[in-house]
């Protein structure tokens, strides 16, 4: 068995695809736990050691900076987009400008987004330097944790607001787009194995750089390194 430690952008196609032909391919079992990087981060902190991280790039390379993952063994696997989710038929932004977006997430009844996740911290940045932060918190659905399109389906909120894959992993009617540009947050995400986590770990690595993979990661809006 080899432990896996990863963020929820790549949960679908890992968990439906690439994991299940990798324990086909190997008889090695995957025992993976999914949540967002800072979340993994702390618990790699507080001492758990898991073979392979998977995560936002810059914090594999921290990670092996800090020799918790052996810098020979980290490739980059993917770019994502920030997106939001609506319902058919539910209204749109006046445009694809950043303005007539920002304008759709006042007019929302409640805008679903994640305090933990790349796209949530980026979201807020986005939000608190035109100071409209406080004006949308105050009907706003904060995840912890998890994905936002769930608030979208059980009628919570209105529009989701998370990494495209993440929104598109949850089956559901829900449309999903990017973000206007101008507001844009590309996420580089890498995979890494701890030191002496041994060959297999490492054909795991190998793996999501393969074309196989790639084309798995494209079908949820993840693009090539």
């Amino acid at each position: 068995m080899i432990t896996l430690y990863s963020g929820l952008v790549v949960k679908k196609p890992l968990v439906e695809q690439i994991i299940p032909a990798f324990e086909s391919a190997t008889g090695v079992r995957v025992d993976a736990t999914f949540e967002p990087t800072t979340v993994l981060l702390e618990r790699i902190a507080a001492g758990e050691r898991p073979d392979l991280v998977l995560g936002v790039s810059s914090s594999v390379t921290d990670l092996a900076e800090q020799g918790l993952v052996d810098p020979a063994q980290v490739a980059e696997i993917a770019v994502s987009s920030v997106g939001f989710a609506r319902l058919e038929g539910a209204p749109v932004p006046a445009d694809d400008s950043a303005a007539a977006f920002l304008d759709y997430l006042l007019a929302a009844r409640a805008v679903a987004y994640t305090l933990s996740g790349a796209s949530g911290v980026h979201f807020m940045k986005v939000l608190r330097e035109r100071d409209l932060l406080e004006r949308i918190d105050e009907r706003a659905v904060r995840c912890e944790s998890g994905l936002t399109v769930e608030a979208l389906l059980d009628g919570r909120a209105d529009v989701a607001v998370q990494q495209v894959s993440e929104l598109r992993s949850v089956v559901g009617p829900q449309i999903v787009e990017p973000i206007p540009h101008e507001l844009q947050s590309y996420g580089r995400f890498a995979i890494g194995a701890r030191p002496g986590a041994g060959d297999v770990a490492a054909r795991f690595v190998t793996l999501l750089t393969e074309k196989s993979t790639q084309d798995a990661f494209a079908a949820f809006g993840l693009s090539r390194p």
